[in-house]
C-alpha cells in the first residue's frame, strides 16, 4: 500500500491531471469550433484584446499539422491518468509505471516555456486556459517526481520498462492521434461536396447589399468584376487573422478581384451602434490608417498596425507612422481632423446598411460570406462568379 504521505501526493497528482484534462478538452473543443465557424465562435476567456484565447488558438503555433497541440496535451493527460490509476493498483511497480509519464511531463514543461514565450512576446496575448496548462505541466512534473521518490531524468530513463511502457504509450497516442485527425477533417470542413454546394447555393440566393466603396483603399484589380469588401476593426483579434489571411487566400485571383478595406471599429467613440467600452482605441486606429492612406501607405500602415495589435495609443499610432517614414506633422494634423472622422463614420454607415453585426465581416459582390477562412470555398464562389453566375 502507498505510504499515507505518498497517498496524499497521489491524490494531488490526480487532481492536477483532471484539471489538465478539463482545460485541454475545452481548448480542443474551441479549436475545432474555430475551424467549423470560421473564427466566429468566441471562447470563454475572450475577455479583452490581451486576455484572448481565440487569437492564440488561431495562431500558427496552435497546431502540429492537423493535430491541435491542446489535443496532444489531452491525449498526454489521459495517458498519465491511466498510468496513475495503474500505479495505485500496483504500488510495488509505481516507479516503473510512472517513470515515462514523468519524463513526458518534463518535456511538457520545456514546451510550455516555449509556448508561453510565443504567447506573451510574439502574439502579445494571454490565453488563460493555455496558461493553466503550463502550470499543470510544471506541477505534474514535480508531483510525479515526488511520487516516484528518487532520481533525476537520467535515473528515470533507466527505470522505464520500455516494452510495456512503449506499448501503452503507442496505443494511447495512436488512438488519440487518429481521433484528432478525424475530428480535424470533420470540423475543418473543407465541406463535403454536398455541403459546399448547399453553402454556395445559399450564398448566391442572398440579396446583395449595395456597398459604396468609392475612394476606399483596395488591393487587386481596380476594374475587377468581383469586389470583396472587408469590414474590419484594428483592435479586433479575428480581424488580425483576416488581415494576414485574406490576401494569401485571394493571391491566385489578384488580377480578377478587388479587395476593399472598410472600417467598422467596435468603439463607441465613433460608432453609434456600440454602447459600451470594447475596443477603446479602434476609432483612433481607423483615423490613423486613413491618414497613412493619404500619404500613399495605407496597406503598409494596415500591416504594421495589425502586427502591433492590440496595444494602441496616440503615441504608438504616431510611432508606426514614424517607422514608415510618413510626414509626421501632416499625419498628426490629419489624425485629429474632422476629415478623418467623417471618412470612418461613412464606412460605419455603409457597414450598418449591410447589417454588419461583428468583425471581420466579408462580402463578395455585396453578399455576406462568413466562411471566408475556407480557401477552397472562397475559390469555388469566385470561380462561379467568373463563370457568369
Amino acid at each position: 500500500m502507498i505510504h499515507r504521505f505518498r497517498g496524499g501526493i497521489w491524490w494531488a497528482t490526480l487532481l492536477v491531471v483532471l484539471i489538465g484534462i478539463g482545460a485541454s478538452a475545452y481548448l480542443v473543443q474551441q479549436h475545432f469550433l474555430h475551424l467549423q465557424a470560421a473564427f466566429t465562435s468566441k471562447s470563454l476567456c475572450n475577455i479583452s484584446a490581451y486576455l484572448n484565447c481565440d487569437l492564440v488558438l488561431t495562431s500558427a503555433y496552435a497546431s502540429l499539422g492537423t493535430l491541435p497541440l491542446a489535443g496532444l496535451g489531452l491525449v498526454f493527460y489521459v495517458y498519465a491518468l491511466g498510468a496513475l490509476l495503474y500505479a495505485r493498483l500496483a504500488p510495488d511497480s509505481l516507479a516503473e509505471v510512472l517513470a515515462l509519464p514523468a519524463l513526458l511531463a518534463l518535456f511538457s514543461v520545456l514546451l510550455s516555456l516555449f509556448l508561453a514565450y510565443v504567447s506573451f512576446f510574439q502574439l502579445r496575448s494571454m490565453c488563460i486556459f493555455c496558461t493553466s496548462l503550463y502550470v499543470v505541466n510544471i506541477l505534474l512534473w514535480f508531483l510525479l517526481k515526488a511520487l516516484i521518490g528518487q532520481g533525476g531524468p537520467v535515473k528515470l530513463f533507466k527505470r522505464i520498462p520500455w516494452g510495456k511502457s512503449l506499448a501503452y504509450f503507442a496505443i494511447v497516442f495512436a488512438i488519440g492521434g487518429i481521433l484528432l485527425h478525424t475530428s480535424h477533417k470533420q470540423y475543418a470542413k473543407e465541406l463535403s461536396p454536398a455541403d459546399a454546394k448547399a453553402y454556395l447555393e445559399q450564398f448566391f440566393a442572398q440579396q446583395p447589399y449595395n456597398i459604396d466603396v468609392s475612394g476606399r483603399p483596395f488591393w487587386g484589380n481596380p476594374d475587377a468584376k468581383i469586389v470583396i469588401v472587408e469590414f474590419s476593426d484594428m483592435e479586433c483579434p479575428y480581424c488580425k487573422v483576416a488581415a494576414f489571411n485574406l490576401k494569401p487566400i485571394l493571391s491566385d485571383y489578384k488580377d480578377k478581384v478587388k479587395l476593399v478595406f472598410m472600417n467598422y471599429p467596435l468603439d463607441k467613440n465613433c460608432n453609434p451602434a456600440i454602447t459600451r467600452d470594447m475596443h477603446v482605441n479602434a476609432c483612433n486606429a481607423a483615423y490613423a490608417s486613413y491618414c497613412a492612406g493619404k500619404q500613399g501607405k495605407f496597406w503598409e500602415y494596415h500591416d504594421a498596425a495589425f502586427e502591433r495589435q492590440p496595444k494602441f495609443s496616440r503615441e504608438s499610432l504616431e510611432n508606426i507612422a514614424k517607422k514608415l517614414k510618413l510626414d509626421t506633422e501632416a499625419f498628426q494634423a490629419c489624425l485629429g481632423s474632422e476629415e478623418a472622422k467623417q471618412f470612418v463614420v461613412a464606412d460605419i454607415a455603409q457597414g450598418d446598411k449591410a447589417k454588419v453585426q461583428g468583425t471581420p465581416a466579408v462580402f463578395i459582390n455585396g453578399r455576406p460570406f462568413p466562411n471566408w477562412i475556407s480557401k477552397k470555398l472562397v475559390h469555388q464562389a469566385l470561380d462561379r462568379i467568373l463563370a457568369g453566375q
